[in-house]
């Protein structure tokens, strides 16, 4: 029976220990049983040609028990190493050319020690498998459970009115570069209010939506995004953000049709849609005038990965969770490698956002991701930014960024 465990894991394994292992524990049950009795016959002519058991080649028998204990389990371990107890005991003599018998109670010893050895090795690949399963159970739970959400800031609710009717915010672009080239592919236009008492942006818009301005606030963050692209290059793509119910509001696709640059949407959504079929036709409205739609914070609840699949978006925007500390988790790499054959099966690009780390660029870029933005690689300001981010040309990026802000 195929065993499961963190060796079947889909994440590449890093060394050559456990691609070694790895290989062992798929390996089909007739074939892993042949290949352990011919290890056993082996090692048992081995010690015969080289004199018998009073050598120390003895101690290759741990092989095949080795071999058993990381492919069967613990009754494949008991059953190779009574095997080799048998073999290196009482059908092996102390001396092949003389024919003298062994001690009973060596050949008793050493069967103990391939027993415990074998299952001192066992018990060992469990424990490893569990710890695994444990941070799998925590990396689903911590992926994949409700968004939390966090409260309204009601300090902030006084104060939407003023930042409507006096436009005191402004837009900073970070830039999203290509993984293959370091080039410049876009920028995402990012709102900061001017107002005191000083938020993250996404407060302010809880905020506004908290009285009904939300769908104005966006609007009006878009409308100043674009008016501030003006200088970008017109091949760069503007990414603008915009909930499901500012996409149905009939200022912005006026406000897009008059960009005359590359628009991308994001569509920033954490809870359930009701009405898949209304939010398509709105962005089939988008795509008509040449507009391409992303999936922002993808992974980041059960909710975003249902948008993936309905609404079949141009890009797939890896959420930070995600994307953050792949290389330590077998549930953040399972998930990378099966999001890019899903985007490359699909057509669509993998954008991974919040690079923050030099070891996180790597990895996403080894596994396949198209493109990539973060605090490494660039920061939010003002226009213009560099049109080659040299961490990604040097393919290093020289450790911690800093935290995202």
């Amino acid at each position: 029976m195929r065993r499961t465990s963190w060796l079947t894991s889909p994440t590449p394994p890093k060394t050559l220990r456990d691609r070694a292992l790895a290989r062992t524990v798929t390996l089909h049950p007739w074939l892993a049983g042949v290949a352990t009795a011919a290890g056993l016959a082996a090692c048992w002519a081995l010690v015969w040609v080289t004199g018998g058991s009073q050598r120390a080649f003895t101690h290759t028998f741990y092989v095949p028990i080795v071999f058993a204990a990381v492919r069967f389990g613990l009754r494949g371990t008991l059953l190779t190493s009574l095997s080799a107890a048998a073999l290196a005991g009482p059908l092996m003599p102390l001396d092949t050319a003389s024919r003298e018998l062994q001690d009973p109670a060596g050949w008793l010893t050493r069967a103990v020690m391939f027993f415990a050895v074998g299952t001192l090795v066992t018990f060992t690949l469990e424990a490893r498998q569990r710890a695994a399963e444990r941070q799998l159970a925590r990396d689903v739970r911590e992926t994949l459970g409700a968004v939390n959400l966090r409260p309204v800031d009601s300090a902030l609710v006084p104060h939407v009115e003023t930042v409507l009717e006096t436009g005191r915010f402004h837009t900073v672009f970070q830039p999203i570069y290509a993984l293959s080239t370091g080039l410049l592919l876009g920028v995402e236009a990012l709102t900061r209010v001017d107002v005191a008492p000083y938020r993250s942006p996404d407060q302010w818009f809880a905020a506004a939506r908290e009285i009904g301005r939300g769908v104005d606030l966006e609007i009006a963050a878009v409308r100043t995004a674009i008016e501030t692209a003006s200088i970008l290059p017109y091949g760069v793509e503007l990414a603008v953000n915009a909930s499901p119910a500012t996409l149905a509001d009939p200022r912005l696709l006026e406000i897009l049709s008059r960009a005359g640059r590359p628009i991308v949407v994001e569509i920033t959504e954490h809870t359930g849609i009701e009405d898949y079929e209304a939010l398509g036709r709105r962005i089939e409205a988008l795509r008509s005038m040449g507009a391409r739609i992303a999936v922002d914070d993808a992974g980041a609840g059960v909710a975003s990965l249902q948008h993936i699949v309905q609404l079949a978006p141009h890009i797939i925007k890896l959420d930070i969770s995600l994307v953050q500390g792949v290389a330590t988790s077998p549930l953040r790499r399972a998930l990378a490698g099966s999001l890019i054959e899903f985007a490359e099966q699909t057509g669509a690009q993998l954008l991974v956002e919040g690079i923050e780390d030099a070891e996180d660029l790597a990895i996403w870029t080894s596994l396949g991701a198209h493109a990539a933005q973060g605090f490494l690689i660039g920061r939010p300001s003002a226009l213009p930014v560099p049109e080659i981010s040299m961490a990604i040309a040097r393919g290093d990026g020289g450790g911690r960024a800093g935290r995202r802000g």
